[in-house]
């Protein structure tokens, strides 16, 4: 009689709990990741959205400063007391900034559809102030008299890619 010879390796029993174990491992692990990676992602697009409309409030900001700091500074459009789509800024008796939207996608190409805030200065060429990859839609200004003391402002806001943007106040003193 030949002596019992002992096999080596995983019964099939074994091998199929080995592999729910680790199915079960990764899936944790999976579930943990996701999460990090979609709200990166959602991180990622908030912070562009924030520094384009950064970027389109320091516009406005250095372009008030200039009407104000100028001989014969005035806010074209809105008059006072009423609310348009754009801002003109008249300075120095006729050179001028004017925002507004574009939606003519001058600045992009097909099939790409750009809603831009444009700046043009004394005529000129209307320049983009945002990126192709943030819609500026519902660009407002409010105009504000002075009255009872308060001094005149304006209040700006608009939407970038749907997030609401402002209202941003601005106190004008001439």
């Amino acid at each position: 009689m030949q002596p019992a010879t002992k096999q080596s390796g995983f019964t099939l029993l074994e091998t199929i709990i080995y592999v729910g174990l680790f199915s079960l491992i990764f899936t944790g692990i999976f579930m943990s990741i996701h999460p990090i990676f979609s709200n990166a992602e959602k991180l990622t697009r908030n912070i562009v959205i924030e520094g384009e409309s950064a970027f389109i409030l320091s516009k406005i900001d250095h372009a008030l400063t200039d009407t104000i700091t100028s001989s014969n500074g005035v806010i074209t459009t809105p008059a006072a007391g009423s609310t348009a789509d754009e801002l003109i800024l008249t300075y120095n008796s006729n050179e001028q900034y004017h925002f507004a939207l574009d939606t003519s996608n001058t600045f992009c190409s097909a099939p790409l559809v750009c809603k831009m805030l444009t700046l043009s200065e004394d005529d000129g060429t209307a320049l983009p102030l945002n990126a192709s990859r943030v819609q500026i839609e519902n660009f407002s200004v409010k105009h504000v008299a002075p009255t009872g003391g308060q001094p005149r402002y304006l209040d700006v806001s608009f939407t970038a890619n749907g997030v609401p943007v402002g209202p941003v106040r601005y106190y004008v003193h001439f």
